[in-house]
């Protein structure tokens, strides 16, 4: 008797290379708010100074642990996401706030200046000079 496989027959295939360790719980979460913190600092005018220092901080944590013990945890690559746009977002957000600021000192200045103004012409006297002309 030969020890032929039945017709359609595949065998399973061998497994190779070392198993993958699980990825971090926390490295989605740092990329998630790192990746949210950058958008709001671009499009809503520095809003996200708020969010993305914390996927900043996450993800160079997330790192910290990942290098630490690779065999342990996966997802450096999330975490590493998380840790460059966190920064991104958090430089353009504060510059953002800074021109914000910038701005309403500008405002507020205009707005005293113009108070302090005195200049007595009004639009009678520019009136009453171009009726004198004609």
């Amino acid at each position: 008797m030969t020890d032929t496989p039945p017709p359609g027959y595949q065998p399973a295939p061998a497994p190779y290379g070392f198993p993958q360790p699980p990825p971090h719980p926390e490295a989605n979460t740092a990329m998630v708010l790192g990746i949210v913190g950058l958008c709001l600092s671009v499009m809503c005018g520095g809003i996200g100074v708020f969010v993305a220092p914390f996927g900043w901080v996450k993800g160079k944590r997330v790192m910290a642990e990942i290098d630490a013990n690779p065999a342990a945890y996966s997802g450096r690559g999330n975490a590493q996401a998380g840790f460059i746009t966190g920064l991104i977002g958090t430089i353009f957000g504060a510059l953002y706030m800074l021109f914000w600021i910038a701005y309403i000192i500008f405002i507020i200045v205009m707005i005293v200046v113009a108070s302090n103004e005195t200049d007595s012409t009004t639009f009678d006297n520019i009136n009453a000079m171009l009726s004198s002309r004609i």
